[in-house]
């Protein structure tokens, strides 16, 4: 019964729902880069994320985009240099910096969104191979809290997470590996002063 969802119209999208449906696709996204990424030394359970298998036909669509661009930002080589420097240490402090710099002039897009999920995802897979697997729930509750804090408004006013499919049709997406390999250089060369 249409009773249930007060404001018909915007049904599935308040605030906790888009939470929710980010945390799901987070920590999809985060199992399975560590999957691909094949480090026999890098493995990681659902159960770990705190994560379960993903049901939702719509979340299944929306996790597929999410791996198709993560695959073209693991072929960016320039990106993975960047990523592979040993400033880049999973701590909250590069966490923060690469989050703000991220969104640093207040303009929102999906790939920046993405961009903050793939850096979020890389530095769970650092944890992981420098052996500080305690850190990988932190990581993924530092970018919740970040979308929560910054970023929620924007995907509502887009109708939620379903955004990223008509984003994904688009030939901007590519740029976003170009883009993290920039704002990566920006705090690295920072931290480095």
């Amino acid at each position: 019964k249409m009773a249930s969802h007060p404001g018909g119209g915007d049904q599935g999208n308040s605030r906790d729902q888009i939470l929710e449906v980010g945390a799901v696709l987070l920590k999809d996204f985060i199992y399975q880069r560590v999957q691909r990424h094949g480090e026999s030394n890098a493995v990681v359970t659902r159960a770990q994320l705190g994560a379960s298998e993903l049901c939702d036909p719509n979340h299944k669509k929306l996790a597929q985009c999410l791996q198709q661009i993560g695959d073209e930002l693991d072929g960016n080589v320039e990106l993975q240099r960047m990523i592979n420097d040993s400033s880049l240490s999973p701590s909250k402090d590069v966490f923060m910096k690469v989050a703000l710099e991220i969104f640093s002039d207040g303009r929102f897009n999906w790939g920046r969104v993405v961009a903050l999920f793939y850096f979020a995802c890389r530095l769970v897979i650092k944890a992981l191979l420098t052996q500080v697997p305690d850190i990988i729930r932190t990581i993924i509750s530092w970018t919740m809290d970040y979308l929560r804090e910054h970023v929620i408004n924007w995907i509502r006013e887009q109708g939620g997470w379903e955004g990223i499919r008509s984003y994904f049709g688009t030939p901007t997406w590519q740029t976003v590996g170009v883009f993290l390999a920039g704002v990566l250089t920006t705090v690295i060369v920072i931290r480095k002063m």
